[in-house]
């Protein structure tokens, strides 16, 4: 016999999120009435009450994609995931090996937003906050998001941003901002050339799940006095070692 409690109106509205938190691509209220064994009107019905109180957003094709409450939640909630001090002690032993600050950061809708940083004390260095966007088209974790996405939405993400010569090395050129996404999407990580500030370099690094799919980026910046490209290349071997750590901690697969 079926559990009383999933025939409640909240455990249903939970179920119902869920599965389109967990597969917004495949999601339609038939399959999810059928999964759950929910009445299709009634699926509709907490689907319409979901999207007015912006827990999810509708698409025009009648799928329905995680809305910004969700996103809001997500992301003042992972300073306090279970693993936060395992999470931690990875950033401070790679900070530590690296001698520079170390950064994750998350992609909220069409936005990269930093969520945890742990600094190295040097004299110039960038100063973010939990909630910081970063540059799409001038970070290295920015464009790492974008090689991630299909390359007609990245371009057209790209042509939304308008954007701005930043510094002296940043792409503007739309062939030239494609070339890139599809050299960074071969070799699986993304380099700052001068792109987001003069003087400053950085590197980042995917952290996917089982999908392939990207959920964090791992990123350091740098001045340009202390590490240029090549040394940013030395160091990737580290860093992709502790994404991997990172991987098992954060990410369920």
């Amino acid at each position: 016999m079926k559990d009383i409690n999933t025939r409640t109106s909240p455990k249903r509205i939970l179920n119902i999120l869920e599965e389109v938190i967990l597969d917004p691509d495949n999601f339609t209220a038939k399959k999810v009435s059928h999964k759950l064994d929910i009445p299709l009107p009634t699926v509709y019905r907490h689907l319409e009450t979901l999207c007015k109180e912006r827990f999810l957003v509708a698409k025009n094709n009648k799928n329905y994609i995680p809305g910004p409450k969700i996103r809001d939640i997500i992301l003042n909630s992972l300073p306090y995931e279970p693993n936060f001090t395992l999470r931690r002690s990875y950033l401070r032993k790679l900070t530590n090996e690296i001698k520079e600050t170390v950064s994750l950061s998350v992609p909220i809708g069409t936005k990269l937003v930093y969520f945890d940083r742990i600094e190295f004390h040097w004299p110039m260095q960038l100063n973010f906050e939990a909630g910081d966007h970063l540059p799409l088209h001038a970070s290295a974790s920015g464009k790492l998001y974008l090689s991630f996405l299909e390359k007609n939405k990245a371009i057209e993400i790209f042509k939304n941003i308008k954007p701005i010569k930043n510094a002296k090395n940043t792409i503007t050129d739309i062939k030239k901002f494609t070339k890139e996404l599809l050299k960074i999407k071969k070799q699986g990580y993304a380099f700052d050339d001068e792109e987001w500030f003069n003087g400053m370099v950085g590197i980042s690094l995917p952290i996917t799940n089982s999908k392939g799919e990207l959920c964090f980026c791992l990123s350091t910046h740098t001045a340009k006095s202390r590490k240029n490209i090549d040394d940013l290349k030395k160091i990737y071997p580290i860093m992709n070692s502790v994404a991997k750590n990172l991987t098992k901690a954060l990410v369920k697969n």
